[in-house]
């Protein structure tokens, strides 16, 4: 199969689109790299954290971490708030915290020290408890269908209903706290007596602020407590006393009614083992977090409980240490804002900036994606997970170390990142394997019209070749070469060159039949005669024999001359002979009847067309052709085998036919044998001069005729078929 050179071109320039494909794999290579690279940093970071964490027991609530699992409703970790509360009774303040679910409800199954049924217990309350800065706010929002104040004149502080919150200090002594009213309003806030305190009565605690405000169910008590004042334990609990005894003494725990009062809360406030844990993070955890510096991570800090005691940084800003806004910065200039506009529909469709929008449940909320921190807690050891977030906008690297304490895990560090460094490292490279592909491209595309433009260089050159040299070999026309300077333009050139002496050469052969014979009658008009002068003398026997070899010679250049003279003379007579119509068929029927007289011994079979068929041009010359192939067939053919004449008309053309009987001719020599000075005769026929004029002359006949000559051997191998085709006049 023929193949261009645009074509060959193309095929190895196509070559260099594998080159976007190649990058774009390998941009998905570096990806899987770059991930494994920062899985690894991350974990690192949080090995380096934990360890800054190690050994700092301050750290931790201590009562909390030896407990397996903690109680709802009696451990409290207070809420991070936003903002201070204003202490006015009103929950209007409180939406933060109680988003955050952390709410308790109490109720008769929350009795201390007795087992009222729940249609004997009207007493029922919800807690909120939250932190800011130094403070704890507590919210307490009671039912109750009968208040019972603190009377005016009365010192006792138990005989009404009244809240008591109980912790440990630091020495692991219990302190006691009583919220008595008088009435709605400001709080009023007592410290009880320890054991082995030297006070003897409840004295006010400034420590404790707050607003005690009625409702139609019950009341309401809003507290702010200095952090201080609590411990690594708490608890607290209400009294609900229906029916208060105004002639009940002041002892501590006397409390005089009618119906026993029922207490409900978290616990026996009087017991310190019965208290729940209270854990408030420590700040100094969240200083050495931010000593660290780890800007481009988010870091949590959790107990063994998995409760947050610090977080430091914002998910959506954690991108890593591949930030593409470090490492990989935009520049504003030209180019890139030009690379932007090129690239924003493939951005829009095909690439995705990594967005900073996208939507990530709480720390508190992600059950199903805490595996690696359950492994760090329970097993001590190094984990991380990949997870999506739920509108699938980001990837999420996180990693989990555990923090110890006395060869006890007390904690974890977990730090995250999202894959958008990586994303944006990853958007950056497929941009550019895009530039490279739009280059490559248009460079492809650059070369294919360059190659069109080649082929197309080329293909003129063949075609402008083709005309300039006809199908006899002849030069026809001028060459004309290009402008251009490049190898084709040289090769043109060179064509130019190679042309024109070769027009100059097939001008000298074609002329040098005249040159000869003009040239050569004189001195052969000489030597005959001379010849003829000597022949009048007498001469030797002897030299009789050299005298008539001489004679023969001449005669043979004579017959020689004249065939070339009758080439010649043929171009000069057709381009001067007068156009006419005739009948073909007319003249190949008489010069046929004519043949069997010249040629008496030779046989001749005749098929011509009955009707007449008109061309246009010289019937002397058609007959001078007509006569050239059959004196041709004659000197080839046996006499004995008939030589076959054909005249018939196919369409608008007619069909004169010679075929004979005899010798073949040789391969590839039915187009050459038309040529001047070709002559195939055996050495036989040699004997006569013969220079190959004839079928020449049979071809410039034919070719002035607008007609056609050929030859080839016949389809049994038996002899050969001479065919002339000229055109008809249709017309009469």
């Amino acid at each position: 199969m023929r193949l261009n050179i645009t074509v060959k071109l193309m095929f190895f320039a196509s070559l260099l689109l594998a080159i976007p494909f190649i990058g774009y794999n390998y941009i998905w290579d570096m990806e899987k790299y770059l991930r494994l690279g920062q899985e690894q940093t991350l974990k690192n970071n949080a090995k380096a954290l934990a360890t800054a964490l190690h050994e700092r027991p301050k750290l931790f609530n201590n009562q909390a971490s030896y407990k397996e699992t903690l109680e709802k409703g009696k451990d409290f970790f207070p809420t991070v708030i936003s903002a201070a509360i204003k202490l006015d009774g009103l929950d209007k303040d409180w939406s933060e915290i109680k988003n955050a679910r952390n709410s308790n409800f109490y109720d008769f199954n929350n009795q201390i020290k007795s087992a009222f049924s729940e249609q004997q217990v009207s007493l029922s309350f919800t807690t909120n408890i939250g932190r800011f800065n130094d403070y704890v706010y507590a919210l307490f929002d009671v039912n109750d269908d009968a208040v019972i104040f603190r009377g005016k004149n009365k010192l006792s502080i138990f005989d009404n209903d009244h809240l008591e919150i109980s912790t440990i200090d630091n020495n692991q002594q219990l302190n006691r706290y009583v919220i008595s009213n008088h009435q709605a309003g400001w709080i009023s806030a007592f410290k009880l007596p320890g054991k082995n305190a030297q006070q003897v009565y409840p004295e006010n605690e400034q420590g404790i602020q707050g607003h005690l405000r009625l409702t139609a169910t019950g009341y309401v008590i809003e507290l702010r407590i200095r952090k201080e004042l609590l411990g690594e334990k708490v608890g607290f609990n209400i009294t609900d006393v229906d029916l208060p005894n105004n002639d009940s003494d002041h002892k501590d725990d006397a409390i005089s009614a009618i119906d026993t009062p029922v207490v409900i809360g978290t616990a026996d406030t009087k017991d310190s083992q019965d208290l729940g844990t209270f854990t408030v993070p420590s700040p100094e955890i969240e200083r050495i977090i931010k000593a660290m510096g780890r800007s481009h991570s988010s870091i949590t800090v959790v107990d063994r409980h998995h409760r947050v005691l610090t977080t430091h940084g914002d998910i959506h800003n954690a991108s890593g240490d591949w930030s593409s806004n470090e490492f990989y910065a935009a520049k504003n200039s030209w180019f890139s804002r030009a690379r932007q506009w090129l690239l924003a529909p493939f951005y829009q469709y095909f690439l995705t900036k990594p967005p900073k929008d996208f939507n990530t449940e709480q720390f508190e909320n992600r059950q199903h994606k805490k595996r690696h921190l359950k492994q760090a807690l329970a097993d001590g050891k190094l984990s991380s997970i990949w997870w999506t977030t739920p509108d699938n906008k980001a990837v999420i690297l996180s990693a989990a170390h555990p923090i110890y304490v006395d060869n006890q895990i007390k904690g974890a560090v977990i730090v995250e990142e999202t894959t958008h460094g990586i994303r944006n490292i990853r958007n950056q490279a497929v941009e550019g394997v895009l530039l490279t592909s739009i280059f490559i491209f248009g460079s492809v595309t650059a070369l294919f019209l360059y190659t069109l433009r080649l082929s197309y260089r080329i293909r003129k050159l063949r075609n402008q070749t083709e005309a300039v040299v006809d199908e006899h070999g002849r030069i026809t026309a001028k060459f004309t070469p290009t402008s251009i300077n490049d190898e084709i333009g040289d090769l043109a050139k060179s064509f130019t060159s190679i042309l024109g002496q070769l027009g100059q050469y097939n001008d000298y052969l074609q002329n040098m039949s005249a040159r000869l014979s003009h040239e050569l009658k004189t001195p052969i008009s000489v030597v005959r005669s001379s010849l003829e002068m000597l022949e009048n003398q007498e001469i030797e026997d002897s030299s009789k024999i050299y005298m008539k070899r001489a004679k023969d010679g001449i005669q043979r250049l004579n017959s020689m001359l004249l065939a070339m003279s009758e080439a010649s003379h043929l171009e000069q007579a057709l381009q001067s002979s007068e156009v006419e119509k005739f009948d073909l068929a007319e003249l190949v029927e008489g010069c046929s009847q004519s043949y069997r007289q010249v040629y008496s011994v030779q046989q001749f079979s005749l098929n011509i067309i009955t009707r007449p068929l008109f061309i246009k041009g010289s019937d002397e010359h058609i007959a001078q052709l007509f006569d050239k192939l059959i004196s041709n067939a004659v000197e080839f053919s046996a006499n004995d085998d008939a030589i076959n004449i054909v005249l018939e008309q196919v369409k608008d053309s007619a069909i004169l036919t010679v075929t004979n009987r005899g010798p073949l001719l040789p391969d590839q020599m039915s187009s050459n044998i038309f040529d001047a000075m070709v002559s195939m005769r055996s050495e036989e026929q040699k004997s006569q001069p013969h220079l190959g004029i004839g079928l020449y002359i049979c071809r410039l006949i034919a070719d002035y005729h607008q007609g056609s000559i050929s030859a080839e051997n016949l389809a049994d191998n038996s002899g050969v078929k001479f065919t002339i085709v000229l055109p008809i006049l249709l017309t009469t």
